[in-house]
């Protein structure tokens, strides 16, 4: 009888320790490996993600049955609110009440099953003039080309207390000076070392180029390691490209784009 309440005891020992563990390891598991988002980037893109997977959602079906549902609001990279939305030219906004709501800058809207995070930023001009001409020579452009956009953010992207470098140059568009080569190269440095993410170096009109801009830091897999949103605008197109970068295996990686 002894043994046999041992054997309970046991048992009860290590079903205990196995909910504990479950609870500790095993629910951020499933919540993420069950993680559902819909995100919306300006008006032209719209994506899924689901179970670590991403989808573009382009017919006109799948997007109808978005209107009218409630997403969490931002515009440029700061909270708006909770609205409706409900897509025709653009994505109009709508609150409880079904009364239109004015935005003007960069829209990201989400509906999701967990806090997925956007963070604010700041651009600035502290260029590193010696970089810059470096990674333009490496590439045989000369570092004396007019550039028509040059942007630095400093981002804690990995969230490890340290600021991150990210740079963006391109002479996109510059239509007052006749150029051989058209470039727009976008990077990070961390740590002194280099990190490219978008690199477009090629010869002909201006016209064909894409100019880059830093569109928003996202945390879409609540994994403290943000996503960088980059987008690109091209010459007499209305929509924008846009690019989604992670961080993946110690090198950025577009995990998605709506090209």
């Amino acid at each position: 009888m002894r043994s046999r309440k041992l054997y309970l005891v046991l048992i009860a020992i290590l079903l205990v320790f196995f909910v504990i563990v479950f609870l500790i390891f095993g629910v951020g598991t499933f919540v993420k490996r069950n993680q559902e988002a819909t995100i919306i980037v300006g008006n032209a893109t719209v994506w899924k993600y689901e179970n670590k997977k991403w989808y573009s959602i382009t017919n006109t079906e799948s997007l109808q049955k978005l209107d009218w549902q409630k997403y969490e609001v931002f515009v440029d990279n700061k909270r708006l609110g909770d609205y409706y939305l409900w897509k025709d030219d653009q994505w109009y906004l709508f609150d409880s009440k079904q009364n239109g709501v004015n935005y003007t800058g960069k829209l990201i809207a989400y509906e999701a099953n967990y806090d997925l995070k956007v963070s604010s930023f700041e651009e600035d001009d502290h260029m590193d003039q010696n970089l810059i001409s470096s990674i333009l020579v490496e590439r045989n452009i000369s570092p004396d080309q007019n550039l028509t956009s040059a942007s630095h953010v400093a981002f804690d992207f990995d969230s490890d207390g340290v600021l991150e470098d990210f740079y963006l140059i391109t002479n996109a568009f510059d239509m007052d000076n006749v150029t051989d080569v058209n470039f727009a190269i976008v990077f990070m440095v961390k740590n002194n070392e280099t990190y490219l993410l978008y690199d477009s170096v090629h010869s002909g009109s201006n016209y064909n180029a894409c100019k880059p801009f830093f569109n928003s830091f996202l945390d879409v897999d609540q994994d403290k390691v943000y996503e960088l949103l980059l987008s690109c605008g091209r010459y007499s197109v209305e929509d924008q490209l846009d690019m989604l970068y992670q961080y993946i295996d110690g090198e950025f990686k577009i995990v998605i784009s709506n090209q």
